[in-house]
């Protein structure tokens, strides 16, 4: 009986770690997470990107909440729920209850069907009635709430420190404005008097006798005018606290698993951690966010989606699957099967085209590579300080030109770069040398969508193919048949990675403003590739 074959998983992390391309921070990532900016010319990865907020919206009926409103309501839906119980969305049923009404007249009573909603959970199978909540009339009605005990005095304390910290930008400002005349308006705007006199007319108190000598302060929207100590609490001697009774708490009487809540359940009602599953009230769903992601080096964007959470389109998408040559792993030779220290191993791989141009591909050493980075890193460094030294200026034209209003706007506009470099911990070392072929230059036509209705094929004329490099095409694809050297010193079970640098042409589509025709570049990035592990021979 012939054996079936595991055919894994693409988007598994074991299979997308097989190919993986360098970061410009040193991190190595498969392609699929990687961002490549057409300012820079270089690859970024989640490290390297700035995360932006662009939109909040309720992943259960997709409405959209400015940040705003999203601050004020905690981050949460006002509409939807989630099961207290397991964590899924609670739905809305409906149930109707006969009631007695009186006629029009008075004089007898009539049955009349109400409709009722209350909330189930359609996998574990709670509902609010469970916890004790009457069924509301209106399918979106306000479900009660349970109040924190102690809302009251974080409120107070809130608000308390708050008109400290008020107060405390008031005292500092009047400190570095205090020997300077100032107009009524000026006045207004540093000194807060039109709040002051906004506080007046409300009735409320100054902020000046909002202090803790008076040791409370009125809870705001209490209603009731109570009040609630801000004093910190006072200590108390352990003889005074109460032993809490040993016998009743490891005593022989049965727990109930089914009433009793679990850490996670517990963990998530914060604010009053239930011990009994009857206390367990519907938590309104937390919003979720669509972001964008912004170089940290020239800070454009790379991918920004549509504000409207039905799309599913992107307003700027620079995925690195869309610009860089993609390198997947065909076939490994049947000898490979089993890698030796020191012996040779054959594959294949396949290139593809992701871009509406053509593009040539080449493979270099990845040492030579490396030594030839950092040689021209030192050159550009020399070649700043020469010029930091040539354009040097008498210090008294440096501090006329400083103290200008331009050179404060630009101090404190311009950002700093915010790259930061991996460690060594993260560097990946291969164990197998590439064998660069005689002929490493290979080409892919661009990508055509149509190319699966039409028998002619892209069109290849003047390319004349390496018959021990090419071994086949395919549209924009080509497999490339490559061999790798083992190192001697590999172990058992060692994983075989290879490096190589992939060299290829880069068309920018979107050109700068002042340069109208399109340009193309020669862009250099270094590809891990993990073959196998050594086995015994």
């Amino acid at each position: 009986m012939a054996e079936v074959k595991e055919v894994p998983c693409p988007f598994d992390t074991k299979v997308m770690i097989k190919v993986r391309y360098l970061c410009s921070c040193g991190l190595a990532q498969p392609l699929s997470k990687l961002y490549f900016c057409r300012h820079c010319l270089d690859l970024r990865c989640g490290f390297c990107v700035s995360h932006e907020v662009d939109s909040h919206y309720c992943p259960n009926c997709l409405e959209n909440m400015p940040s705003a409103e999203a601050r004020l309501k905690k981050n949460r839906c006002a509409n939807c729920f989630d099961c207290p119980s397991c964590g899924h969305t609670l739905s809305t049923r409906a149930t109707s209850m006969q009631l007695q009404a009186p006629t029009e007249d008075g004089t007898n009573v009539k049955i009349v069907t109400k409709k009722l909603y209350y909330l189930v959970c359609a996998f574990c199978r709670w509902t609010s009635r469970d916890a004790g909540l009457q069924d509301q009339t209106v399918a979106s009605g306000g479900w009660p709430q349970p109040e924190a005990p102690e809302a009251a005095r974080f409120a107070t304390l809130q608000e308390h420190y708050r008109t400290l910290a008020q107060r405390e930008k008031l005292e500092k400002e009047t400190r570095r404005f205090c020997g300077r005349k100032l107009s009524y308006m000026q006045l207004t705007d540093k000194y807060g008097l039109s709040a002051a006199v906004a506080r007046k007319r409300a009735g409320l108190p100054p902020l000046h006798s909002l202090t803790l000598k008076s040791g409370q302060e009125s809870v705001p929207g209490g209603g009731g005018g109570g009040q609630v100590s801000l004093a910190p609490c006072q200590a108390k001697n352990i003889e005074e606290i109460e032993v809490l009774p040993i016998d009743e708490l490891f005593g022989d009487t049965q727990v109930n698993m089914t009433q009793v809540t679990s850490l996670d359940q517990r963990l998530v009602q914060l604010d009053l951690q239930p011990v009994s599953s009857k206390d367990l009230f519907p938590r309104h769903k937390y919003l979720m966010i669509k972001r964008s992601q912004r170089c940290r080096k020239c800070e454009h964007n790379l991918s920004k989606p549509e504000y409207n959470p039905t799309s599913i389109k992107f307003k700027i998408q620079l995925a690195a699957y869309y610009h860089i040559p993609e390198v997947i792993i065909y076939k490994l030779a049947p000898a490979s099967s089993c890698f030796l220290p020191g012996s040779e191993c054959n594959f294949v791989l396949k290139l593809s085209n992701p871009t509406q141009h053509p593009t040539n591909v080449e493979f270099l050493d990845l040492n030579e590579f490396f030594k030839t980075k950092v040689a021209k890193e030192e050159a550009e460094s020399v070649a700043k300080e020469n010029s930091k030294d040539s354009n040097e200026k008498p210090q008294s034209e440096q501090e006329k030109e400083n103290s200008g209003p331009s050179s404060r706007i630009q101090s404190t506009f311009l950002r700093q770069p915010t790259l930061v470099q991996a460690s060594s911990k993260h560097q990946v070392i291969p164990n197998a040398k590439l064998v660069i072929p005689k002929s490493p230059n290979v080409y892919l036509p661009p990508r055509d969508d149509a190319a699966e209705f039409d028998d002619s094929g892209p069109d290849l004329r003047g390319i004349v193919d390496d018959v021990n490099l090419v071994a086949w095409r395919k549209g924009n694809k080509a497999g490339i048949i490559l061999s790798a050297i083992v190192d001697k010193d590999v172990k058992e079970n060692d994983e075989i990675t290879v490096g190589f640098a992939l060299k290829f042409i880069y068309t920018n589509t979107v050109p700068a403003l002042e340069q109208r025709e399109v340009q193309t570049s020669e862009i250099i990035t270094p590809v891990y590739i993990t073959l196998g592990s050594v086995q015994k021979n």
